[in-house]
């Protein structure tokens, strides 16, 4: 994504490479500070320390720590939506356009694994970063009931919203327990087999009519 111009979450993004680099790791020291103290006890000046910089300087580019948090919730969620909706478009069958979808979404969780278990926790311990990611959810959810309501080869077995909240809702979920399981490797392997596996419950739903059930 592009580190230049204004944010709608972060005070605002640096036009140099080395004011990327400064926040860069003012997020990274962030995360980590998190993944080791909690989001509750994770401090400004804890996190300037780590990266090596002034306390002042944190400010520069965000407005707390909760306004990092959202930064970089919503950064990574348009990574993970960006790749889960890339063969979109294609030409290639449904079946494996849902499928190239899903594997690219379950290896977006795989390569941010760490930042979003710790954006997890600190989701739990803020009701209003809970509520941002309530949004950036449903934000998901709207763009993708669009996709199946207007590109051609998609056939939802229902409303698309409903059926797009279900999509996500599998998707989501089964790539968080994944990416917490004793079982995670991480590898692509991995990937490809739960991909194909949750491909096969979302066809159902996506491009495969099914006659509605007797009343």
């Amino acid at each position: 994504m592009s580190h230049i111009g204004a944010l709608e979450a972060g005070r605002v993004k640096p036009l140099t490479a080395r004011g990327e680099a400064t926040r860069d790791a003012l997020i990274a020291a962030t995360l980590a500070e998190i993944a080791e103290l909690g989001y509750a006890g994770a401090r400004v000046e804890q996190i300037t320390a780590r990266a090596g910089v002034g306390y002042g300087t944190f400010y520069k580019y965000f407005a707390s720590k909760s306004d990092l948090v959202r930064t970089v919730m919503k950064e990574i969620y348009e990574d993970v939506f960006e790749h889960a909706t890339s063969e979109t478009q294609s030409s290639r069958p449904v079946s494996e356009r849902v499928f190239l979808d899903l594997l690219a979404s379950l290896r977006s969780f795989a390569r941010h694994r760490e930042t979003l278990i710790a954006l997890d926790s600190a989701v739990g311990a803020d009701p209003e970063l809970a509520a941002h990611l309530a949004t950036l959810q449903e934000h998901d959810v709207l763009e993708y009931a669009e996709i199946l309501r207007t590109t051609p080869g998609y056939a939802p077995v229902a409303d698309p919203y409903l059926v797009s909240l279900a999509v996500n809702s599998l998707g989501d979920e089964v790539a968080r327990r994944w990416m917490r399981s004793a079982m995670f490797t991480g590898s692509d392997e991995q990937a490809v087999e739960i991909a194909q596996i949750i491909t096969a419950m979302c066809l159902a739903v996506v491009a495969n009519p099914q006659p509605a059930p007797p009343a």
